[in-house]
């Protein structure tokens, strides 16, 4: 209908006022994202600048600020404007994934999972918030929640790439073996019938899924079953020819034992374990080692005028154990995680992160009073060179400490077992000290820790160099 020249003038109301101005402020934080997306973050702070002027109550000028200050590398300033954000608006869902994100960054993992799932409860449609909460969970050890959010996503996209596979893998880390081998399995089924062609329709190969192999080989192996954990490591090589921990899977399930596990697969556990690893090893595993080696250091060294170099320190537990020290106590690990935990105790002056080995080779000789590996060489494998290279590295009269689980004296000397971790011949280990010079050689035998309620036997060495 035609309006009457007659007609009153439209009056806009005080909602259609408020809507028009929150849609030209749309546009500018719209125009603010792209500054940032684009680099020109000294134009994002000036118009973030004149947006809190005009009203600082408003949750997304923080988000904004949060974004900004994660690509200007402020991290305390990106938490502070997280925080922030919760606070001004705690309903919305994005505050609460920003300063999750910021929290993880922070080393916080279970202060970032609260805040995803908040963020989830409140957009459970959001995958970006989902895939943040599964990684968390997995970071904790909540293989159960992780698979619970993975199913979610299944059910909301069965085509999002790999998700069989992930929920394999929370599967497999909960002993769920029959069902996450069904799942690798349906995996790798779905990948093969998913072929790739160029564009003149020649087949060019499959869209296959190289952890869907690894997978399924590492639940062949935890069932026993060699033939299909051969065959499906040899498909993740054949996809990844030169990937180190393949490599060093086929040849332990084809019977050999190699002598040293692969940094990369070492650092790979450690990384992810980080979070957890006290609660987890202390609490769930009774393990005890560091407390009697830090016995045994000051049993040695009452005045705690010494230099220790810990070889493998973790999350630190051995400088925790021991604390302050009247002299240098450098901890050394592969994984960096690991060592932010370690520096949380205050009981180190440094840290290396960089393998034993070559910090060992790089360390002068007779520059420290003790060196201490606990539960390393379970890695580690092979024992002569990392033991004849804390010789040199001792003073005189300056002490060993170190772990091994115990191999049966029956068999080799160094065994790689199921576990794909390595134990020890303690006389092997004996023979090993006695022909680098080692004396006041003593052997330990304890219980290492507890596997699935199964204790599992190993022994602790102390062994000094001549004076």
């Amino acid at each position: 209908m035609s309006s009457s020249p007659y007609s009153l003038p439209a009056l806009k109301t005080k909602a259609d006022v408020e809507r028009e101005k929150d849609q030209a402020k749309v546009k500018r934080f719209q125009a603010i994202d792209r500054d940032i997306q684009d680099g020109r973050l000294t134009e994002a702070a000036a118009a973030l600048n004149e947006l809190q002027k005009e009203d600082a109550s408003d949750a997304r000028i923080y988000v904004a600020g949060w974004l900004l200050a994660l690509r200007a590398g402020n991290a305390k300033s990106a938490l502070a404007s997280a925080r922030r954000a919760v606070d001004l608006a705690p309903m919305l869902a994005m505050p609460h994934y920003c300063l999750a994100e910021s929290l993880r960054a922070e080393g916080d993992v279970a202060g970032a999972r609260l805040s995803a799932e908040k963020a989830l409860v409140l957009a459970p449609d959001n995958m970006k918030f989902r895939e943040l909460a599964v990684n968390l969970a997995n970071a904790l050890g909540d293989y159960a929640a992780a698979e619970a959010h993975l199913r979610i996503a299944y059910e909301r996209d069965p085509k999002v790439p790999g998700i069989k596979t992930m929920i394999a893998s929370a599967m497999r880390f909960q002993q769920k073996l029959a069902e996450a081998r069904q799942w690798f399995s349906d995996a790798i089924a779905d990948n093969a019938d998913d072929l790739t062609f160029s564009a003149a329709g020649e087949d060019i190969g499959q869209a296959d899924d190289v952890y869907a192999h690894y997978g399924l080989a590492m639940v062949a192996h935890e069932q026993g079953d060699r033939d299909t954990a051969q065959r499906q490591i040899a498909e993740a090589l054949r996809l990844q020819p030169d990937d180190p921990e393949f490599l060093y899977l086929r040849a332990a399930f084809s019977g050999e034992t190699p002598e040293r596990q692969p940094e990369a697969m070492t650092r790979g556990v450690f990384d992810q374990y980080a979070p957890r690893f006290d609660k987890h090893l202390v609490g769930a595993l009774k393990y005890r080692v560091p407390q009697r080696i830090a016995k045994l250091i000051t049993d040695r060294y009452p005045d705690r005028k010494l230099s220790i170099l810990d070889l493998g320190c973790g999350t630190g537990l051995v400088g925790a154990s021991v604390g302050r020290i009247d002299g240098h106590f450098v901890g050394v690990d592969l994984s960096l995680p690991m060592i932010e935990e370690a520096k949380k105790h205050g009981a180190y002056t440094r840290f290396h992160h960089v393998n034993l080995l070559d910090a060992l080779d790089a360390t002068d000789a007779n520059e420290f009073d003790v060196v201490v590996a606990g539960d390393v060489f379970i890695y580690v494998g092979a024992v002569e060179t990392p033991l004849r290279d804390a010789f040199k590295v001792l003073k005189r009269g300056g002490w060993i400490f170190f772990s091994c689980e115990r191999a049966a004296e029956d068999g080799p000397d160094l065994v790689l077992e199921k576990s794909l971790r390595y134990s020890h011949k303690a006389s092997h280990v004996r023979t090993l000290l006695d022909q680098l010079g080692f004396v006041a050689c003593e052997f330990e035998d304890v219980d290492l820790r507890t596997e699935n309620g199964v204790a599992i036997p190993g022994f602790i060495v102390s062994a000094q160099k001549p004076l």
